[in-house]
């Protein structure tokens, strides 16, 4: 009898020391990426399963190697873990990408004869009091506060600043 490697223990410790493999570091996102894709298309896959892995790889990973999936199988994984759902048949594959990932987060496969959940859209927004946008107008009048008249190497931008430099001015000049 042969003994084999601990393949987990192997790819843990290229985890741990990466620099040791610099030759191979394009491969491990393909082998890690055809490892996902592989255990995703099991037949033995089960929803609480597709949760594991998604929980344990992480959801930008997850969300990424399902991109990289091809759309036959996507469909695939949500066939045979949603069989029963009565949009599938006539499914775009942006839904059944959306259906993956839903699945992924937890919600639960339909059973035979029940009814799909409607697809709501998002409200559109409503506007402020009901106006049109860009309905300010000008009136014609300027209504900022005209600026005191300042020293030419320094000008007061504020309230305070303006009624500091009066009030020097004025003591300058008696």
């Amino acid at each position: 009898m042969a003994l084999d490697v601990d393949g987990y223990a192997v790819l843990q410790a290229m985890a741990a020391a990466p620099e040791a493999f610099p030759d191979i570091r394009a491969e491990i996102p393909k082998a890690a990426r055809t490892l996902v894709v592989r255990q995703l298309k099991a037949r033995g896959l089960k929803a609480h399963h597709l949760r594991m892995v998604r929980d344990v790889i992480g959801t930008e990973a997850f969300a990424l190697i399902a991109d990289g999936m091809t759309d036959a199988e996507v469909k695939a994984v949500v066939a045979r873990l949603d069989p029963h759902h009565p949009t599938l048949k006539q499914a775009t594959p942006g839904w059944l990408r959306r259906r993956l990932a839903a699945l992924a987060v937890g919600e639960a496969p339909l059973r035979r004869g029940e009814l799909a959940p409607p697809e709501t859209d998002a409200p559109a927004p409503t506007r402020a009091l009901g106006s049109r946008p860009f309905a300010a107008v000008w009136d014609g009048v300027d209504h900022d506060a005209p600026l005191a008249k300042a020293g030419k190497k320094e000008k007061a931008s504020g309230k305070k600043e303006r009624k500091d430099l009066e009030k020097k001015g004025k003591k300058k000049k008696d």
